[in-house]
C-alpha cells in the first residue's frame, strides 16, 4: 500500500492543494511492518489535478490535515 501525506516545511501540510512535497510511505502490508518512506515535489497547483496524479504514483490513501 502507497500512502501520500502532503508536507509543507517538512510538517503535515494545514492545505492539501498548495502543498510543497508529499511524503510517500510504501507499506509492505506484511507482519514486518517495513515502511519505505521517500519525498516527491508536488506539481505545481491546478484545481482537480492532485487526486490524478497521486493515483499516478501508486498512491491508495491520502492522510490529510485540511
Amino acid at each position: 500500500m502507497r500512502i501520500a501525506i502532503p508536507l509543507a516545511s517538512g510538517r503535515l501540510a494545514a492545505h492539501f492543494g498548495h502543498c510543497e512535497e508529499f511524503a510517500l510511505v510504501d507499506a509492505d502490508g506484511g507482519s514486518s511492518g517495513q515502511l519505505t518512506i521517500r519525498t516527491v515535489t508536488a506539481p505545481p497547483h491546478q484545481p482537480g489535478f492532485l487526486p490524478r496524479w497521486l493515483h499516478e504514483q501508486g498512491v491508495s490513501t491520502v492522510i490529510a490535515g485540511g
